[in-house]
């Protein structure tokens, strides 16, 4: 992906490599602030996924955004890296294997990292590299990052006193936590109003980052960078937030190794294991290549988080970046959690929905398909079988059936692309086709119109992952395609070719234009449906989603072949509404 660079873009890398592995061996921090003047890769990443427990549907929408985002560039014709993964380490971690009997952490990690691969797999996830928290050279780039800001003095060592939850691995300031009272043991009990974790007062040396100093640093950032979080609404929240707290205490970045063994060791002083969080978010610079003279050739990135951890991604690591000198993020995007029937989804009531069990059944792009849908990152996504199974049945009565409505026996679809390919159908008149009124001209006219902005306006909503505008204007456009046909009743047009190769024309057109631009979100139909058109692979790019683009297609389309997605038996849903139990009970 990197190799394709043109020699003269070689030659300016090469020449500004030099200058950074000069200016590195004097000053290691500044090196990283050297832009070069070459189009750098789009650097996409998911957050590292926490191995304490298998993945969920969660962990799958957030690798199918970021891939899907992903794809689109390549397409696009453009560079990407994508990068996914697991953080590895922490208490959670070390507690969990001991429980599942394990008697070293990194068999139960090898383990639970699989999962989460197995599930890009089983999704047709490509990512370019799966980064492990527990890597040799994520190990190399923990340590230097260390040592640099231990060197400028953002790191110092202290006694630490303060809220702490274990669920979540951090400290909590005491404006962040609240007194409850559990209803079955009349308990009394912290919570951290974020994230409703218990938490317990603790007391213990640890060595500290000075977030503090960055308070002023990362509210301009946030009131200046109108766009570093999508969706804007969440930004807004935490400008409020920040501007509520006044100021940031200093960050507790380490913890005593005689409780916490599982993670990364502190240079120089075994007595401390670094900070799960600080070992994690460090997991970007290793993707890409940090400390190495290749890190600015893919930095910066943009990260795809849950709205769990903005915490963590739009303050920690604002402050940890800007104390190294190193370029801040593009931007952070922002999803929602998943509900199953509306509940958040927990193993005590059976509602965790197995992403993997839905693929099998579904199939790979139907959820592919459902999940982009049904995305929207200002909220929750809400996860039945019913509106899956909906959702792909739409893949199959607007797409597939417009495929083979087109390539029916009876039409000649090579006749069509000799009679229309060159033609802008703008200019075409009601004399030319009298059993046409002028509705259904216009509506030729506009569908052209819409298919030729279809890649343009895609590449705007791909920019925001705005999945859901995606997805709606491709089942808009079939309906439009769809009820055109219908309206034209071709199959009786056969003494009339001029007006019978229009609506053939138009309708293969609609469905070769629809099937490249969203390869990205339904790789293997869309492709499955162009091979069908016979549509060759190096015209399957944007630069063909035109129409009129290619008029070497078509040969053989209509001499017969199965649906590229057939019906599937509506099941009962494995993840039964659970709403009713829940209203009795409360």
């Amino acid at each position: 992906m990197f190799n394709k660079m043109s020699i003269i873009n070689k030659g300016i890398l090469t020449h500004s490599f030099k200058n950074i592995n000069r200016n590195f061996n004097k000053n290691p921090e500044i090196a990283y602030t050297i832009r070069e003047k070459i189009p750098s890769p789009l650097y996409i990443t998911t957050p590292i996924f926490y191995v304490n427990a298998e993945p969920h549907l969660g962990h799958l929408y957030s690798m199918l955004l970021c891939d899907i985002r992903n794809r689109w560039e390549l397409l696009s014709g453009k560079q990407s890296y994508f990068t996914t993964g697991t953080d590895e380490h922490g208490f959670k971690v070390q507690i969990a294997s001991i429980e599942k009997g394990y008697d070293n952490p990194k068999k139960f990690v090898d383990e639970l990292s699989l999962t989460f691969k197995n599930l890009a797999d089983a999704a047709n996830v490509k990512y370019d590299r799966f980064i492990r928290t527990t890597d040799s050279d994520h190990y190399d780039t923990v340590k230097f990052f260390w040592n640099l800001l231990l060197k400028k003095k953002y790191i110092y060592k202290g006694e630490h006193s303060g809220w702490y939850s274990i669920s979540d691995e951090t400290f909590y300031p005491e404006n962040a936590i609240e007194e409850k009272i559990n209803i079955q043991t009349q308990r009394k009990m912290m919570l951290s109003k974020e994230t409703g974790k218990e938490v317990t007062f603790e007391k213990e040396i640890n060595y500290y980052f000075k977030l503090s100093e960055f308070y002023k640093d990362i509210l301009k950032i946030l009131e200046k960078k109108h766009d570093f979080i999508i969706p804007r609404s969440r930004q807004d929240e935490l400008i409020s937030e920040l501007k509520k707290m006044g100021k940031l205490d200093d960050l507790s970045i380490s913890r005593p190794s005689s409780r916490l063994q599982w993670g990364i060791p502190v240079p120089n002083d075994p007595s401390q294991t670094i900070y799960v969080w600080f070992d994690a978010l460090l997991s970007y610079l290793t993707g890409a290549a940090y400390p190495s003279k290749k890190f600015k050739s893919k930095w910066p990135a943009i990260h795809l988080i849950g709205k769990d951890i903005i915490r963590f991604h739009c303050i920690y690591w604002i402050g940890f970046l800007k104390a190294a000198n190193i370029t801040l993020p593009q931007q952070v995007i922002i999803h929602g959690h998943w509900l199953s029937n509306g509940i958040k989804m927990s193993k005590s009531i059976g509602n965790v929905v197995d992403p993997i069990d839905i693929i099998k059944y579904y199939g790979i792009d139907p959820v592919r398909f459902f999940l982009s849908e049904t995305s929207v990152l200002e909220h929750d996504g809400d996860f039945t079988e019913e509106r899956l199974f909906d959702s792909r049945e739409k893949l199959i009565s607007k797409y597939s059936n417009l495929l083979m409505r087109s390539c029916g026996s009876n039409f000649d679809i090579q006749r069509a692309l000799e009679r229309y390919g060159k033609m802008n159908l703008s200019r075409i008149k009601m004399e030319e086709f009298p059993l046409f009124d002028k509705s259904v001209i216009e509506e030729i006219k506009q569908l052209q119109d819409e298919l030729n902005q279809l890649a343009k306006n895609i590449g705007k909503s791909m920019e925001n992952f705005n999945l859901h505008s995606v997805t709606n204007n491709f089942i808009r456009i079939l309906s439009r395609s769809n009820n055109l046909f219908q309206l034209c009743e071709p199959w009786k047009l056969g003494e009339l070719r001029e007006h019978q190769d229009l609506v053939i024309y138009l309708s293969t057109e609609t469905v070769r234009i629809l099937s490249i631009t969203m390869q990205h979100v339904i790789p293997e139909l869309s492709n499955a449906v162009l091979d069908r058109l016979k549509v060759v692979r190096t015209r399957r790019t944007i630069e063909f989603a035109r129409v009129g683009a290619d008029e070497a297609y078509g040969a053989s389309a209509n001499r017969g072949g199965d649906h590229p997605i057939t019906r599937i038996t509506k099941r009962t849903s494995s993840y039964p509404d659970i709403t009713i139990k829940h209203q009795k009970a409360s």
